[in-house]
């Protein structure tokens, strides 16, 4: 969706690409301290098989438990962080993700893998990984079945600390207790200086743009294109008649707020913002 990409520009002007280097110094079936031991004993009773590595600072037990294939990371003081579960296939998933997941838009995509993720101080997901041809997504779900975002897999590969929790600053916190009151926290990424935040407020996935100092910025969450305004829709068909409206999000910020909607014409594609009174932006 080009909706974060309008934003950043927005706010920052430019962009700055950060990578993150790997970390090749794992450890593998080291011997662990007696805390450690008894923090995952504590979180993962019946954990079984266990093997101890260590990932960058973190301490990683990779087990079985209740027949699944486990792996729970750990600060070196033995804090619990995330356990990452390997969901063996779809039959495997509650019942509300999967249908969730096969009456979604990539339901004829390959599944190439499933993992649930419990983190700490965040929402419980299951992360579904799709490829198509060259393309690969990953697609993240609550626990109840709602589709929080869709992620474009560049990497080709699987990134395990990818997944660990970050802190959200006072004021990024403060901000979304008060204004999204009983809002359940999902995820939380700095992209190029960024802070993106994605909640479940309403029973409605949405993401949250704040700068680095904490400011918010934007608001935004998919509309499906037959729930949009009849003017909205008139005002993009007048406008773009050749053109056919393939998504959609309503975006709210500190100025106004809109529909930012996505139409294509064969290859082409542009992107409107209108206001619910169908008044182009």
């Amino acid at each position: 969706m080009k909706l974060k990409m309008y934003f950043l520009l927005l706010a920052l002007g430019a962009l700055t690409l950060a990578f993150q280097s790997c970390d090749d110094d794992d450890n593998d079936g080291i011997s662990v301290p007696a805390e450690l031991q008894n923090a995952l004993a504590e979180k993962h009773g019946n954990a079984q098989r266990i093997e101890w590595e260590t990932k960058g600072t973190y301490y990683v037990a990779d087990f079985y438990e209740d027949n699944y294939e486990k792996e729970a990371w750990f600060t070196k003081d033995g804090v619990w962080q995330m356990t990452e579960t390997d969901i063996p296939g779809l039959a495997a998933l509650p019942a509300v993700v999967k249908s969730a997941f096969e009456s979604g838009r990539y339901a004829s995509w390959h599944v190439d893998d499933i993992d649930k993720l419990e983190r700490k101080d965040v929402e419980t997901v299951y992360v579904i990984e799709v490829e198509q041809g060259k393309q690969e997504m990953d697609l993240y779900y609550s626990e109840s079945g709602i589709f929080i975002k869709e992620v474009a897999d560049t990497d080709g590969g699987h990134n395990s600390e990818g997944y660990l929790p970050s802190d959200l600053s006072a004021a990024v916190r403060t901000f979304i207790n008060e204004n999204y009151p009983d809002a359940r926290i999902v995820e939380m990424d700095v992209e190029k200086e960024m802070t993106e935040v994605d909640i479940i407020h309403e029973n409605k996935a949405k993401e949250l743009l704040f700068t680095p100092d904490g400011t918010w910025v934007s608001t935004s969450w998919d509309v499906r294109t037959s729930d949009l305004p009849g003017a909205v829709t008139a005002a993009v068909q007048a406008r773009y008649p050749d053109y056919v409206i393939d998504d959609a999000d309503y975006v709210e910020t500190k100025e106004n707020e809109y529909y930012w909607v996505e139409a294509e014409r064969g290859e082409e594609e542009v992107h409107v913002k209108v206001t619910a009174e169908g008044v182009i932006l």
